[in-house]
């Protein structure tokens, strides 16, 4: 079986070249006494896993095993990542890109930094922070749902499209982290918003499960912004579109809470929204399956389109 005829192979092909340059760059910083030789072994197998998985899926004929195969490599790969990504890149990569991010959001915002615009709009209303924590740490339960509904509650060609969305999306987000290490406005800028913000059980949650993955890190861009409007946009363009619909204030909230919430640059949300989209055109593309009006999307589980391989 040829494995470019194997349309849930692009995804791990996707996931394998992000933890390859991952890999690479850990190798060389290693070599220059900045990266630990622990974590260049670690993201190694890694790499051999996601590997292995794609040699396997050659063995496995179409059908739902493949599929799960495909899936739990791809986003498990992208899971990891975003957990080892917390230290690994403070110390493998010898600058750090919040200065830079913060001079793009002063350009973005006309001399205007959006993060101490928001930060004066919470001060005065201390209320909101609250019900913006719980619609930042709704991003979680939204993108696991969004998840099984992409992979078990779609015809076979809208499954590939998003599990390949996916792998590119998280794959070039990584990459920002990694090469553009960042801990986003509530480290850098600390000192320039005066005082705390309040703190409540939804915030406190979200605090507590930041710290558990190694504190704030990966600011550039956001995939809280990034998921959320992939999510969004799929259901529009290959899914159910009322769903999409639904998800639009959702996203918003999701969005303003970023930064509300200091833990985004605005320029992380736009450069999140813009992968998203640009992985769902790419995988819709390379997956041979443009964009249908909905009637027609729902016959694609029945029917075989030219170039998705199925």
């Amino acid at each position: 079986m040829n494995r470019h005829r194997i349309p849930e192979a692009r995804a791990l092909l996707a996931a394998a070249a992000a933890v390859a340059i991952v890999t690479a760059a850990l190798a060389v910083s290693a070599l220059a006494g900045l990266a630990s030789v622990r974590d260049v072994i670690v993201h190694a197998l890694l790499l051999g896993a996601v590997v292995a998985a794609l040699l396997l899926l050659r063995r496995i004929p179409a059908g739902p095993p493949r599929t799960a195969l495909a899936a739990v490599t791809a986003i498990g790969s992208m899971f990891f990542l975003y957990g080892s990504l917390g230290h690994v890149a403070f110390e493998a990569i010898p600058w750090a890109a919040d200065p830079w991010l913060r001079e793009a959001d002063r350009l973005l915002g006309l001399g205007v930094e959006p993060a101490l615009a928001a930060a004066r709009w919470v001060e005065a209303r201390p209320w909101a922070v609250e019900p913006l924590a719980f619609f930042y740490a709704a991003y979680i339960p939204y993108l696991y749902l969004t998840i099984f509904l992409g992979l078990v509650a779609r015809p076979a060609p809208a499954r590939q499209v998003f599990l390949l969305a996916f792998a590119l999306l998280y794959g070039a987000a990584f990459l920002g982290y990694l090469f553009l290490p960042a801990k986003g406005p509530i480290v850098e800028m600390a000192e320039a918003f005066g005082s705390p913000l309040p703190r409540g059980t939804f915030r406190d949650l979200v605090v507590r499960t930041i710290d558990a993955m190694g504190g704030p890190h990966g600011a550039f861009p956001s995939l809280h912004v990034g998921a959320s409007v992939l999510a969004m946009a799929f259901d529009l363009r290959h899914g159910d579109r009322l769903r999409g619909l639904i998800y639009v204030p959702l996203v918003a909230l999701i969005a303003v809470a970023t930064v509300a919430l200091r833990y985004h640059y605005a320029i992380d949300l736009v450069a999140g929204a813009a992968l998203a989209l640009l992985a769902l055109e790419v995988a819709g593309r390379w997956q041979g399956i443009p964009d249908a009006p909905a009637p027609v999307r729902r016959g694609l589980g029945a029917t075989t389109i030219k170039g998705a391989g199925v």
